[in-house]
C-alpha cells in the first residue's frame, strides 16, 4: 500500500477517535503492525454484515478514513512488544480486519524508542504527538566526564560533587530520551551518583570491575542513617531487567548486612511478572526499590533542579 493514500478501516467503535488523530494500524488475520496515519475525518457509525455460523450478523461498526503517512519495514510483530509492559498495550484486544487505534503520547514515547532501535523508519511527527525525533537537535557529547571523584575508599571513589555537563546532560534527555542508549555504561553510572550526590547523599563509585553487586554506595549520615546500594543497568528498551537479576541484588543486600536499601536503576523496564514473585514484593519498596525509565527520568530532573553546589 503506498504512503500517502487514504485508506478506509472498519473497526469496533471507538468514541475516543476524532479528525487529526494520529492511530496505528494492524492487519489481520497474520497480526502485525505496520504503520500508522491520521484520521482525515470524524468516523462514522456504520452497519455491517458478518458471518456467524451459518447465518449473516448486522453488527456496528466505526468506519475510520486514515491517510497513511508511513509504513514499518518490516512489520512490527505482536511477539516483539510482549516483552515490554508498556508496549504490549498497543496490541488490539480483539481483532478486525483491520484495525485503527489511538496512539496516546506516553506509548508514543515508547514506541518511538522501540521503532528507532530496532531501527524501523522513524515517524516525522504530526499535531497530535509531539515525535521525540528532532532534524537539528544541538550536538552534545554524552560521554563528557560528568562528575568529580576525591579519595579512594573500601567501596571505590569519592563523588565531591557533579559537573556543569552533568546537567547538560540530563536536560538534553528530557527531551531525546532515546539517546540515554548511546550512553556508555559507565558514564551512565556517574549520572546516577551524581543524582545522589545532589539529593545530599555521601556517594561512592565502585570501581568498574569487581563491584561487588553495586555500581553506588550513598549515604545519609545523621540520625537513622541510610546506606544504599544501587544497581545500575544500561539496558535498551526491548531488554527487560528480570527477576533473577532482582534476586541477585536482594542477595548482595542480604550479604553486606550493614546497608538499608537495595535499589535497581535501569533505562529500560522490568519483567512484567517480576512482582508475582512473593520473595521479590515483599521487599518492595522498603528494602527494595524498582527504578525504571519512567521513574528515573523524573528523578534526574529533579536532582537537577535542587539548590546544591556545582563543581566545574
Amino acid at each position: 500500500m503506498p504512503e500517502g493514500d487514504q485508506y478506509t478501516y472498519e473497526i469496533a467503535p471507538e468514541d475516543d477517535l476524532k479528525k487529526g488523530d494520529v492511530v496505528y494500524l494492524w492487519s489481520n488475520p497474520y497480526p502485525s503492525f505496520y504503520g500508522w496515519g491520521e484520521v482525515a475525518e470524524t468516523p462514522q457509525i456504520i452497519k455491517v454484515q458478518r458471518p456467524r455460523g451459518s447465518d449473516l450478523e448486522d453488527i456496528r461498526r466505526h468506519a475510520v478514513i486514515v491517510n497513511r503517512i508511513a509504513e514499518f519495514r518490516p512489520p512490527i510483530e505482536p511477539y516483539m512488544l510482549w516483552g515490554n509492559r508498556e508496549l504490549k498495550k498497543l496490541i488490539p484486544v480483539r481483532y478486525d480486519d483491520l484495525c485503527a487505534l489511538y496512539l496516546r503520547p506516553g506509548l508514543a514515547n515508547y514506541l518511538n524508542d522501540f521503532i528507532r532501535e530496532n531501527k524501523f523508519d522513524a515517524p516525522h511527527g504530526s499535531a497530535t504527538i509531539s515525535w521525540i525525533a528532532q532534524e537539528d537537535a544541538p550536538q552534545i557529547d554524552i560521554n563528557a566526564e560528568l562528575i568529580v571523584q576525591g579519595d579512594k575508599t573500601n567501596e571505590g571513589r569519592l563523588v565531591l560533587g557533579v559537573r556543569i555537563a552533568w546537567f547538560e546532560i540530563i536536560r538534553h534527555f528530557q527531551n531525546n530520551p532515546e539517546e540515554i542508549f548511546r550512553m556508555d555504561p559507565r558514564r551512565f553510572e556517574e549520572l546516577i551518583a551524581g543524582a545522589y550526590e545532589r539529593e545530599g547523599y555521601s556517594v561512592e563509585l565502585t570501581d568498574r570491575s569487581g563491584d561487588g553487586g553495586r555500581d553506588v554506595v550513598a549515604t545519609l549520615h545523621g540520625v537513622g542513617s541510610i546506606r544504599i546500594f544501587d544497581q545500575v543497568k544500561r539496558y535498551k528498551i526491548n531488554r527487560p531487567v528480570t527477576a533473577d537479576e532482582v534476586r541477585a541484588l536482594v542477595g548482595v543486600i542480604t550479604m553486606a548486612g550493614n546497608v538499608s536499601k537495595g535499589v535497581l536503576t535501569t533505562t529500560s523496564h522490568f519483567a512484567p511478572t517480576l512482582l508475582d514473585d512473593p520473595d521479590i514484593a515483599r521487599l518492595v519498596p522498603h528494602r527494595l526499590e524498582l527504578k525504571p525509565r519512567e521513574i528515573l527520568l523524573p528523578w534526574l530532573g529533579v536532582a537537577a533542579n535542587r539548590k546544591r553546589k556545582i563543581v566545574v
